[in-house]
């Protein structure tokens, strides 16, 4: 918030000092006029807030200012000291007698002089010859006047007359003495009567007044739109905080999912182990205790028999001491075993930590503005913060799966749902232009332009790299659309357009209404503004259900990209003498809901079927 004194607070109150808020008065609180602000402000607080120095900074507007005389140099303000004395006479106070060599208090005031006058000085006044016709009035009298009939005599410094002209050459107020002087017409002054300096200035300052009075209303509006974007980027700071902590808590949950997954597998792997290794610990721990317990029984009770006993002892044992020794304990099979955890992938996981997530300023500025785009339009260049874009590649990098030989990759982007128009649902890789059944928080990051959305990382394709890209749109017609109409637009461009036409720079791909073709919904691609060619789809006709895969085929060795129709086998179009210097945006838009349903869904190369069919398409 400015510290600034506002001007509604003091424009009641010419009395008194704005900054310290006392009464000026004609000793330590003299009103000082400010050069850069017009303001009034107490000789007592410009002293404090010069601090004695030279140069000072104005209270009101902070503008400096060097003052050689120091503070004293600024003008009085006759205006306020005029209120001021006429207060004093109101509130009954001393003024002091004008003339009056022994300072005797004033009583009246002679209006034509302007002068303060004593009861002794009245007396005088009225005896000269050349004041005679003069009108004195009381004090008590003076009370019940308005304040505008109380005026000063103004009268030159110099010759101590009456200041009844004014020369516009110098801007000054001057006697008729001057004018002779030091303001001679001869010498190329221009020089009038006060009163008509005073009519056409007066012109000329209502004039800047109703100017200013204008650029008040502008900068207050300039202040509320500028409290709105304050508001919005406080506004988007939550919703992105709120958004990391939700992220962040799922991917917690998640990885505390997978981390009880895994306690619970190494539980169920080594009881499958342990088990059998127990019951052959079992088995040969009860085969071990009976051949102790037996052994030394047997030799127990050969030790106490005699010769016969022994050997009816041996006999009746001999059975069950060979049928102990024969018997063999269960067997693991194996020679050792055990249960233990593989990071694997944890390194890809700490890598993709790194860049997991998108911390990034989006900024939107007005563009220079085509011909054919009404101003009430919108039409704003899109930018993202530089630091995004080496994030982002490195995010999309990741996103990259090789396919086959050579250097051709397929990308797996995904929509940003933070910037998705409020018309759109963006759910996962599809997005369509239902209205979301819940809406999504306002944010500046949003686009305003009817229903678009960008991808969250741009398409950076290497020196040598062929990229490739696929998509599928399932549209219907609601009702027959008129001609030149777009149903759906994807454009791949380096620098994205928020705005309700094509995208002007960089391959866009769009379906329409196509005017060479009566009664047809087209694929039409334009390249840079150009029109290359269009393809029919399908007849212009309510409630069918079609659906389109499209694939992108970026090339960078050979500064191509093929647009392929593979739904109809069909090479919609080879887009020459393309740049991939810049990393490539994803844009979508898509036509109203009341005139057709459109859904857009990005396709991982895990369920796209189709990969011989492009190939094949690619060899034509």
């Amino acid at each position: 918030m400015s510290d600034y004194v506002s001007a509604s607070f003091i424009k009641d109150l010419l009395t008194e000092c704005p900054i310290c808020t006392k009464h000026f008065d004609e000793a330590r609180r003299t009103p000082r006029r400010m050069p850069c602000c017009v303001q009034s402000i107490c000789q007592a607080c410009l002293e404090t807030h010069s601090k004695g120095l030279l140069t000072l900074s104005c209270p009101m507007c902070r503008q400096q200012h060097n003052l050689a005389g120091g503070v004293k140099s600024l003008p009085k303000e006759p205006i306020i000291q005029r209120i001021l004395d006429h207060l004093k006479i109101v509130k009954g106070l001393h003024l002091p007698c004008t003339d009056c060599p022994d300072g005797n208090p004033a009583m009246s005031r002679c209006d034509d002089c302007c002068v303060f006058l004593c009861q002794e000085c009245i007396n005088a006044h009225k005896r000269l010859q050349s004041m005679r016709d003069h009108k004195t009035v009381s004090f008590d009298d003076m009370r019940e006047r308005p304040a505008e009939s109380f005026c000063r005599l103004h009268k030159c410094t110099q010759h101590h007359q009456p200041l009844q002209f004014y020369c516009h050459t110098c801007d000054q107020a001057v006697c008729v003495s001057c004018t002779v002087v030091e303001h001679d017409k001869g010498s190329g002054h221009n020089v009038v009567s006060v009163e008509n300096a005073h009519e056409s200035k007066a012109a000329e300052n209502e004039d800047v007044l109703q100017r200013l009075d204008e650029k008040g209303k502008a900068l207050e509006k300039a202040a509320e739109d500028l409290q709105k974007k304050c508001d919005n980027i406080k506004s988007t700071r939550s919703t992105a905080k709120d958004d990391i902590n939700k992220a962040f808590t799922n991917l917690m949950e998640a990885l505390q999912q997978r981390k009880t997954i895994m306690l619970s597998e190494v539980d169920r792997r080594s009881d499958e182990a342990l088990k059998p290794a127990e019951e052959a610990l079992d088995s040969t721990v009860t085969l071990l205790t009976k051949v102790k317990s037996s052994t030394e029984y047997t030799r127990q009770m050969r030790g106490k028999a005699d010769k016969i006993e022994d050997l009816q002892v041996m006999g009746s044992s001999a059975a069950s001491l060979n049928s102990i020794l024969a018997e063999i304990p269960k067997d693991v099979g194996f020679a050792r075993i055990g249960i233990s955890f593989v990071s694997a992938c944890f390194q890809k996981i700490t890598s993709l930590m790194q860049i997991a997530g998108i911390v990034r300023v989006v900024s939107f500025s007005p563009a220079q503005r085509p011909d054919d785009v009404p101003l009430n339009r919108i039409y704003n260049s899109i930018t993202l913060d530089q630091g995004t874009l080496e994030q982002a590649a490195a995010a999309e990098h990741m996103n990259l799966e090789h396919v086959g030989g050579g250097r051709m990759y397929y990308a797996d982007p995904e929509w940003d749902s933070s910037t998705a128009n409020a018309q759109l649902t963006v759910s996962g890789s599809v997005v369509t232009n239902e209205k979301p059944v819940h809406p999504p928080p306002a944010s500046s990051c949003r686009l305003q332009s009817n229903r678009r959305v960008l991808a969250s990382t741009p398409l950076v394709v290497g020196k040598g790299q062929r990229i490739m890209c696929a998509m599928r749109v399932t549209f219907s017609v609601i009702k027959p659309v008129e001609k030149d109409k777009v149903i759906f637009e994807v454009a791949f461009t380096h620098s994205p357009i928020e705005a309700n036409t094509l995208q002007p720079v960089g391959l866009s791909v769009t379906i329409v209404t196509c005017s060479n073709h009566d009664e047809y919904l087209c694929i039409r691609v334009e390249y840079n503004g150009k029109y290359l060619r269009d393809n029919t789809l399908t007849p212009n006709k309510s409630d069918i259900l079609h659906t389109l895969d499209i694939c992108f085929i970026l090339d960078e060795a050979k500064n191509t990209i093929h647009v392929l129709d593979v739904s109809h086998l069909r090479v919609v179009a080879k887009v020459p003498e393309v740049m991939f210097r810049d990393p490539l945006w994803l844009v979508m838009y898509s036509g109203l809901k009341r005139n057709t349903r459109v859904s857009c869904e990005l396709s991982p190369k895990r369920e796209i079927d189709f990969e011989d069919k492009i190939k094949n398409l690619l060899s034509e």
